[in-house]
């Protein structure tokens, strides 16, 4: 992995710092993590700005303060097991990476997955994998993990905890498909049928995707 000089670490820091993010597990990784390599061409100079950044397939990257506030809200332990649900052009992936045991990114396209896997191995990551895999089709898999991230809207969590396994933890957005501002929530599954949410941000967010096949 290329390294940052110290200004633009420090810079870096600063200005999620202001976004009320002071985990320092957190801070040292979105610095390491260079951002502009996970993004098109024409918004690498953006990539720490605070704005909805364009991909592919009509997606966008989470903006750099809701990444941080993920990571911050889950207190992610070394020792865990994570499951990233939308992983897009892997950046998120890669700085949770930096926080915990294993990281397995999925997402509902080939050609998120194979720049993923480039990324990866350009800047290797030993602990980190990734799979092309629909979700709505595979719910089972988020029992495998300690900890969930997804990094699109539902609107009903009961699929989720359902699925979930004793003592995980998941970071959802959740809210109605028409409307734009979403509500990112923690939930923590205490035992097979028991339950907390904890209200984290609100945000743009696309809905979970539709399998029309």
């Amino acid at each position: 992995m290329k390294d940052h000089n110290n200004y633009t670490m420090d810079a870096v820091k600063n200005n999620i710092r202001s976004q009320n993010v002071i985990d320092e597990n957190v801070l040292n990784a979105i610095s390491v993590v260079q951002r502009s390599e996970y993004l098109p061409k024409n918004y690498k100079s953006f990539a720490n700005v605070d704005i909805d950044i364009p991909i592919a397939h009509g997606q966008k990257m989470l903006t750099p303060s809701v990444e941080a506030k993920i990571m911050q809200s889950l207190a992610i332990k070394k020792d865990e097991n994570i499951l990233v649900v939308g992983s897009g052009t892997g950046y998120l992936s890669s700085c949770v990476s930096l926080l915990c045991n294993k990281v397995h990114g999925i997402d509902y396209y080939e050609d998120f997955i194979k720049l993923s896997l480039q990324n990866k191995d350009k800047f290797s990551f030993k602990n980190l994998s990734f799979e092309k895999k629909d979700i709505s089709s595979h719910w089972k898999i988020i029992g495998n993990f300690d900890v969930l991230i997804f990094t699109f809207s539902i609107e009903s969590i009961d699929i989720i905890i359902s699925n979930m396994s004793k003592n995980s933890r998941a970071f959802v957005f959740l809210g109605n498909n028409n409307s734009p501002i979403k509500s990112g929530v923690i939930i923590k599954k205490t035992d097979n049928s028991s339950y907390t949410t904890e209200h984290i941000l609100q945000t743009s967010i696309a809905p979970i995707i539709q399998n029309d096949d």
